[in-house]
């Protein structure tokens, strides 16, 4: 069964920028297997996919609709979805596969969605070294438990009070709902000044393992919606995420 990596934090605190450039410095441990478990997909141009992919949400709007082909449509609905979730938003690269959960185009809870991809990711995970997943921001996605294991917790941190203040809420919604995590770690983002890290400790009890440097290569990558694949390897962002990676020991 694959380690799983999770990633969590405040909106733009970095969660996917992080999770991506895992993805690329876990290119010699795969297969891996990508999960970007928030709305915004904000993965899938990171990760340089221009398959025309379907995402979990797109493929039960289409069944709902009756928008499937012919050949499937005497399927029974469990049929329909696995057969859909293999043949249209299951990407399957080189080095890594990819799903995702996608923006939900109905009135309605993302509860059914959620449940399929907690359901394809207990039956996909054993085939993979590791299993990335990107969570949406904030604590409340934490209680639909899309998996109850993790090996490596990331939890990004800005510099706000907030963001300090949501490490022990996370802890306790954790372990309230028992999700076991082998192993927590606090990254700092680029804007968290130097001088404050201390505050991380003070605050959290926690130190943090790392800080993602401010990279303007990155910047530009990621405002021209290019993979990171176009990061040259002396790239501030990705020397220190494999630092963290290496001290972590998951390189």
């Amino acid at each position: 069964m694959g380690k799983k990596i999770v990633c969590v934090g405040r909106g733009g605190v970095g969660k996917s920028s992080f999770l991506g450039g895992a993805a690329f410095l876990l290119h010699n441990k795969s297969p891996l297997l990508i999960v970007d478990a928030d709305p915004d997909e904000s993965l899938i141009s990171i990760l340089g996919i221009k398959d025309n992919l379907k995402t979990i949400s797109e493929v039960l709007f289409n069944i709902k609709e009756g928008s499937v082909s012919q050949d499937i449509k005497n399927f029974s609905l469990p049929e329909k979805i696995d057969y859909l979730l293999q043949h249209d938003a299951l990407y399957e690269g080189d080095f890594f596969d990819f799903i995702s959960l996608g923006i939900k185009w109905s009135e309605g809870c993302y509860c059914q969605p959620n449940n399929i991809l907690k359901g394809t990711l207990g039956r996909l995970e054993k085939n993979y070294n590791f299993v990335l997943l990107d969570s949406p921001a904030g604590l409340e996605h934490i209680n639909r438990r899309i998996t109850n294991d993790v090996d490596y917790l990331f939890i990004l941190l800005d510099p706000s009070q907030k963001s300090l203040q949501g490490v022990a809420k996370l802890e306790k919604l954790l372990k309230d709902i028992k999700i076991n995590c082998r192993n927590t770690f606090l990254v700092a983002n680029f804007r968290f000044p130097e001088e404050s890290l201390r505050l991380i400790k003070e605050k959290t009890s926690l130190e943090a393992i790392g800080k993602l440097p401010h990279d303007k290569e990155l910047e530009k990558i990621n405002l021209e919606g290019k993979s990171f694949s176009h990061l040259d390897k002396s790239s501030p962002f990705l020397i220190s995420l494999k630092e963290i990676l290496e001290k972590t020991g998951i390189l």
